[in-house]
């Protein structure tokens, strides 16, 4: 039996809104250029599935067939959320947990709500102005969706009162061949870490057609991840525990306009072993 079972199999390293930046940055702008990426205060997912894998075409646009491909070692057709803590072991509540059949596996497999939730408040060492409205040192996100482009109110530290701002990841930016709004492949990480492929997929699982969020046929209602592992995962009688670690260094993106700060999404990534 699987004594702990604490969250995924899989490296999920998504650069949601483009990937070609300069280097992690403090709070301040980069020279040069009109970014910056931090650590947000609180970065929240809903996690329906995950296992481990071994036959899946990475290379293909086609939804892998999981069912087929993969043993589901985590199932909660409600979701789990999860609140996000940089580079800490992030534990799955409800839904059922089961230890995969002995053997090695190739790939792991992760399948998320493609809404995700940010909250973040920084203090800047300048004044600058909110995407919605006011202006001083201390900018945070005010519940407004990432869409809007008006997600950031800024003031004093003691007015700050940040809120969830709704990110829907209905695009993978089809920066790779072949070009797909909804299929996308993360090679060569900066840090090392396995090769992440991702799909976009509607409510009944098949690929999605519309840049749109919901559960209607077609539209964007999951994400799905597959890591192909550097060294592949051993599974056997002895293995009691399974363990991931999510990193959100650069989950947060601050854009800067001029004088004008506003939020947006990032990335994550997912760092995995068994014990």
């Amino acid at each position: 039996m699987l004594r702990l079972f604490k969250v995924l199999s899989i490296l999920c390293c998504f650069f949601l809104y483009g990937n070609s930046f300069a280097a992690e940055c403090s709070a301040e702008p980069i020279t040069g250029t009109t970014d910056c990426y931090r650590v947000p205060d609180s970065y929240t997912i809903t996690m329906y599935q995950m296992g481990l894998c071994n036959g899946v075409d990475t290379t293909s646009a086609t939804v892998p067939d999981i069912a087929t491909s993969c043993q589901v070692t985590f199932n909660n057709s409600s979701g789990s959320s999860i609140e996000v803590q940089n580079n800490i072991s992030s534990a799955l509540s409800g839904g059922t947990s089961t230890k995969p059949a002995n053997g090695t596996y190739a790939y792991g497999f992760i399948k998320v709500d493609a809404r995700l939730f940010l909250k973040t408040s920084h203090t800047f060492a300048a004044t600058r102005s909110g995407s919605n409205t006011g202006s001083g040192t201390t900018c945070w996100t005010n519940g407004s969706a990432a869409s809007t482009g008006t997600t950031t109110d800024c003031g004093t530290s003691a007015a700050a009162n940040p809120q969830n701002m709704t990110v829907d990841v209905i695009s993978l930016g089809g920066t790779v061949l072949p070009m797909n709004n909804f299929y996308n492949r993360y090679e060569g990480d900066s840090e090392g870490l396995d090769d992440t492929y991702a799909w976009l997929v509607d409510s009944d699982g098949n690929a999605s057609t519309s840049i749109n969020y919901s559960s209607s046929a077609g539209d964007v209602k999951y994400l799905i991840g597959v890591a192909k592992f550097t060294s592949s995962k051993t599974v056997s009688d002895n293995t009691s525990a399974m363990e991931a670690q999510f990193r959100v260094t650069r989950g947060l993106k601050i854009d800067f306009t001029s004088t004008t700060v506003n939020y947006n999404l990032q990335e994550f990534k997912v760092v995995t072993d068994v014990y």
